[in-house]
């Protein structure tokens, strides 16, 4: 790939390297540039990257490992609006995991740092061990027409219709054009996507596991909850490092650009959750929704500068959720261990 250079850094055209290219970099000269594409881990420029490969490599899960016998049984006993809403999330989260499988190959390549390109491949496995998990959860608890029509539900509910078409715009608006401005943006967007829009939805299934309802269920959000913060770290390295090579892109109206499509994605996700639950979902009262997203929304954008798009959202409204979501109570996650020359400014390691 090479980095065509035009009236500004931000307008910069980027294009693939010819996958036999003999007379590309013996390594990398930044995370965008030509390429040989070869992987070679020792010695590598981003050592972050290949720390965070394989921890991802080892956190390898099955989900048709986790016994759903128990939420079958419960699954029909749960208040009707419960259902609704659990039917209606896992609607949408596979929608979300289905396109990033797709994603995070597309942009690998447009990476010249191989290492980086192999945590997005890596990435792009395990969302399709979460697209499974959705499956192996539909298959174990509904009947067959009830699965199908949520597997529908994406672009068959208006609300979904509406909110999926604005959100794929940054991705598409990319593999149209891509620009360096477009790639950083659909870095970001990634952020809000495994970490606004996954964790929102995860809370509706920690609430009832709470409630010792479907358990089995909550055992495979966590474990889902768990790769998402892997994948977190990911887009969050990219754009430090983006910051630091490229430091031109980052203009105040770049920022003020991520601050709305912030702010927007939170707007979206409050109105959707609001449509599922009705206010009538036990334990979720739609105060602490919508202060709960407004306020892991504050906690997503601050890494890179932004201002808080909810500056009132100070206190995570139901600190319960990390207790129920943490796969390892007590125990550093790789977040906590590994990453620890950003830790200091960042905050998605218990988040």
């Amino acid at each position: 790939m090479s980095l065509h250079s035009s009236s500004s850094s931000s307008s910069s055209s980027l294009t693939r390297s010819p996958l036999f290219h003999p007379d590309g970099p013996t390594r990398p000269a930044g995370l965008l540039g030509p390429t040989t594409y070869l992987l070679e881990l020792t010695g590598c420029r981003y050592p972050w990257a290949d720390a965070l490969y394989r921890k991802m490599r080892d956190f390898y899960w099955k989900p048709d490992d986790v016994n759903l016998v128990a939420d079958h049984a419960q699954f029909d006993r749960l208040a009707p609006i419960e259902r609704s809403a659990f039917l209606n999330t896992l609607g949408f989260l596979i929608y979300l995991d289905s396109i990033q499988i797709q994603n995070p190959a597309w942009l690998s390549q447009y990476i010249a740092a191989p290492e980086v390109a192999a945590c997005l491949i890596t990435q792009a496995f395990f969302e399709t061990i979460h697209a499974q998990s959705y499956d192996h959860l539909l298959s174990s608890i509904v009947d067959g027409p009830t699965r199908e029509a949520t597997y529908q539900l994406w672009r068959q509910h208006p609300l979904l219709v509406a909110r999926n078409a604005e959100l794929v715009q940054p991705y598409e608006r990319f593999h149209r054009d891509p620009t360096l401005e477009h790639f950083a943006t659909l870095c970001f967007s990634d952020v809000l996507l495994e970490g606004v829009y996954f964790w929102s939805g995860f809370t509706i299934f920690l609430t009832l596991a709470l409630r010792n309802q479907m358990t089995g269920t909550a055992q495979l959000i966590r474990q889902i909850r768990r790769d998402e913060q892997q994948h977190l770290a990911i887009y969050d390295q990219m754009i430090r490092t983006l910051r630091h090579e490229q430091p031109a892109l980052f203009t105040e109206k770049l920022v003020a650009e991520w601050g709305t499509l912030a702010r927007t994605a939170a707007d979206h996700e409050i109105a959707w959750m609001t449509a599922i639950t009705e206010g009538q979902f036990p334990g979720l009262p739609l105060s602490h929704v919508r202060r709960y997203i407004a306020w892991i929304t504050n906690i997503r954008v601050r890494p890179f500068g932004i201002p808080d798009p909810f500056p009132d959202a100070t206190q995570d409204p139901m600190p319960w959720l990390e207790r129920m979501g943490d796969m390892n109570p007590g125990k550093a996650d790789f977040f906590e261990q590994a990453v620890v020359n950003y830790q200091d400014d960042l905050d998605f390691g218990t988040i």
